[in-house]
């Protein structure tokens, strides 16, 4: 009777075996160990297969791996370089998988803790050296993989004692030099944002986290330029992305986004598939909000592009090839009309978008370059289909930013009115609306924008959150906000309107929906019966809403007189605005202070939930998404390269 042979076991498995079995092992097992390719799946097998008690009785040993690992990486060895990270990426992220209590004691079983201060300095050392230096490429790669694995491999991460020693020993320097230098730019930029979103979470709120101080001070224009580009390439790529699937997928928005090629990026297939990365827009708020230095790149980094038509001559549209550029902030603007449109899913998304606009309209040099009339771009605003109004098919005009920004914000107010009301989004969208107009009225500029669709826009969002009857208390701040928007129309539109004739449509529009704003001043005494908690924000509600009455209640008895007289049931809009004009003179307001005031965005202490909440979510993407495997083509350039290759 034959034998049965044992299964085949690779030397990989058998050394780690031996290890996970508390076994020493002698020099010469440990330097073969480092020049095998690291098997993943039976490494991380192996770890699955014990219990966080086996984890703590093991204690030595993995120490002891962890140890061999820095002490082998300052080898300028790139096959063993590679191994080591990929090792490395394994085997915290094995460790962390392990309910092990807490943060200490997951370093303590991971690096033992008399050492770890020595072994994580070290460690770090040889990550700068090796992103810095010239090594290969890809190892420069599996250097910020394993990075990225270690500030997101817990939920929470300012309980990540591990990057701990990241704020003790800074990597600023280390990730400045990828972001300033071209090619590893334009390869390895995005991770190194992706990155840097989550170091600088890391217990911001709590002391002076010293990647946000680097941030906050950072003048050299060869970084910010660099953050600039890498974001420029990700939001342009993303932008592709979605149209390329709405195209598809709706054949009668087709040729209008067809004529719109706006992006020099090619749509490969990788970017149609691409997805939502928070942890970039996350690095971009973060920079935006405390480095006014950037505003410039905003405005400043340029992208070259081909507007390329390539419909044919029989389908009636000429064919044409034109250059034009766009920065990165109106490219920002077509991605953010792209994530209202699915707020659904892109609720966080948006929120961040908001964030980013509201420090964008409170910057002077932001707006001023955005109410430029010499500068002029076709930006690209996503509409969703709705049936009431044709599509526009004749692409995007080149306009001013600040002319753009009003058109996304009244999209937004448009097309986002569902049963579950986003109060919040929608404060923020009036908030932007209201910096843009305090700046206009400061400065005295006369955009020449068609303000009664913003002004029908703001109404008609009013008129579908009240019809809801909740008792959000969102709402009365929100409905406080729209008062005030269209009192800095009413007191001061004579300093920022086009014309005269816009304050006489205002007054026709405040007429025509009168009874919006009746209905909002019933909701005002209906909150004001609820107690001392909503009592002074429905005074204020109140007091907002007294000249938008006082206009109602001055001009409807005489537009009723003139149409008594003149037998006509209902006056043409000429005709109400005629009225309007003659009656100008006896009309009583009340001014309003503070109108053009608004209280400066702040993270602390109402956004800093949702900070923490959306931090969580990216560590755990990042968990699920972040794989440590190399293909063979790639592995075979770590066998071929000298021990310190060159790029």
């Amino acid at each position: 009777m034959s034998m049965q042979r044992p299964p085949f076991k690779s030397k990989f498995s058998i050394i780690y075996e031996s290890i996970l079995k508390g076994e020493e092992q002698d020099d010469a097992v440990w330097e073969e160990l480092f020049l095998i390719k690291v098997n993943v799946k039976v490494l991380e097998d192996l770890f699955s297969e014990l219990s966080s008690n086996d984890l703590i009785h093991l204690k030595g040993s993995i120490n002891t791996l962890f140890r061999k690992c820095v002490e082998s990486l300052k080898e300028e060895h790139s096959i063993k370089s590679l191994n080591i990270l990929m090792t490395l990426s394994c085997l915290v992220r094995c460790v962390w998988r392990r309910d092990l209590g807490d943060g200490f004691r997951a370093v303590d079983v991971l690096i033992g803790f008399d050492d770890a201060e020595h072994l994580m300095s070290t460690l770090i050392e040889h990550l700068h050296k090796i992103l810095v230096s010239g090594h290969l490429q890809e190892l420069k790669y599996y250097a910020l993989l394993f990075l990225k694995i270690v500030t997101s491999v817990s939920d929470n991460i300012s309980q990540n004692t591990m990057v701990e020693y990241l704020m003790l020993h800074s990597l600023w320097y280390s990730l400045s030099k990828v972001i300033v230098t071209p090619h590893l730019r334009a390869s390895l930029g995005s991770h190194s944002l992706s990155l840097l979103a989550l170091i600088l979470n890391y217990r911001k709120n709590e002391y002076s986290n010293p990647y946000c101080v680097k941030i906050a001070g950072c003048n050299d224009e060869l970084i910010l330029n660099g953050f600039g580009e890498i974001l420029l390439n990700y939001i342009g790529r993303y932008n592709n992305s979605v149209l390329a699937v709405k195209r598809a997928s709706n054949q009668s928005y087709s040729e209008y986004i067809t004529s719109w090629i706006y992006w020099t990026y090619p749509v490969t297939d990788e970017d149609v598939n691409l997805k939502l990365d928070l942890s970039l827009l996350l690095c971009m708020y973060e920079i935006v909000h405390v480095n006014r230095s950037f505003t410039t790149v905003l405005t400043q980094t340029m992208s070259s592009k081909a507007n390329l038509d390539t419909t044919d001559e029989s389908d009636g549209l000429q064919k044409t090839t034109e250059e034009c550029h766009s920065n990165l902030i109106s490219s920002f603007l077509t991605f953010s009309s792209l994530v209202f449109s699915n707020l659904k899913e892109n609720s966080a998304a948006a929120h961040l978008c908001f964030n980013i606009l509201l420090c964008v309209s409170e910057d002077n040099y932001a707006n001023a370059f955005m109410h430029d009339e010499n500068q002029v771009f076709p930006v690209f605003i996503y509409k969703t289909k709705l049936h009431h109004r044709k599509e526009d098919r004749k692409g995007p005009t080149a306009m001013s930013l600040a002319y753009t920004l009003l058109d996304l914000m009244s999209e937004f107010l448009m097309t986002n009115l569902t049963k579950n009301f986003p109060f919040d989004l929608y404060s923020k969208c009036y908030r932007v609306i209201h910096r843009v107009l305090c700046y206009q009225k400061k400065c005295r500029v006369r955009l020449n924008y068609p303000w009664s669709s913003l002004w029908n826009s703001i109404i008609v969002a009013v008129r579908w959150s009240n019809s809801l009857g909740t008792d959000d208390p969102e709402m009365i701040s929100n409905y406080i906000q729209v008062g005030r928007i269209f009192n800095m129309f009413v007191m001061y539109g004579d300093t920022f309107l086009p014309n005269p004739g816009s304050y006489d449509q205002l007054y026709y529009e405040l007429l025509r929906q009168h009874s919006v704003f009746d209905s909002l001043n019933e909701t005002a005494l209906r909150f004001s019966n609820k107690g001392s908690a909503h009592k002074d924000c429905s005074k204020e509600l109140l007091s907002n809403l007294h000249n938008i009455r006082a206009i109602v209640n001055h001009f409807s008895p005489k537009i009723e007189a003139w149409s008594t007289a003149n037998r006509i049931s209902t006056p043409a809009p000429e005709e109400v605005m005629d009225i309007v004009r003659s009656n100008y003179d006896t009309l009583t307001l009340k001014l309003q202070d503070g109108l053009d005031h608004f209280e400066r965005y702040s993270e602390v202490p109402k956004e800093q939930q949702f900070y923490t909440n959306l931090v969580r979510r990216i560590c755990k993407e990042k968990q699920e998404s972040t794989t440590v495997q190399i293909d063979a083509k790639s592995y075979h350039k770590f066998t071929t390269s000298t021990p310190l290759s060159q790029e």
